[in-house]
Formats: C-alpha cells, structure tokens, sequence
C-alpha cells in the first residue's frame, strides 16, 4: 500500500508542476492537470500488474 500512496504523491507532483507550466488559462491547467494525473496513476497500475507475473 505505500508503494501506491508514493506513486500518487508523484502523480500529484508532477502534475501540478506539468499543469501550471503546459497551459495558458486556468481552465486548461486544471483539466491538464487532471489529465497528466490520471496518465500517471493508470500507467503505474498497468505496469504493476504486467510485472506483477513476471517473476
């Protein structure tokens, strides 16, 4: 569990960073922002589980 706590917590980082610095209204670097996180999180997730069976 505190492996998924730390990847959200980068996830969140980094997108905040991503999206204050990608965009030029607030709109687009709220919904970037979300976008980058949620990239980040669902990726995490694939590749854990990929790995997951890979001894």
């Amino acid at each position: 569990m505190r492996h998924f706590l730390v990847m959200a917590v980068f996830a969140a980082l980094a997108a905040i960073v991503l999206g204050a610095m990608g965009k030029d209204t607030t709109r687009e670097r709220w919904l970037y922002g979300f976008k980058v996180f949620a990239e980040f999180m669902v990726i995490g997730l694939v590749l854990s589980w990929i790995l997951y069976f890979i001894p």
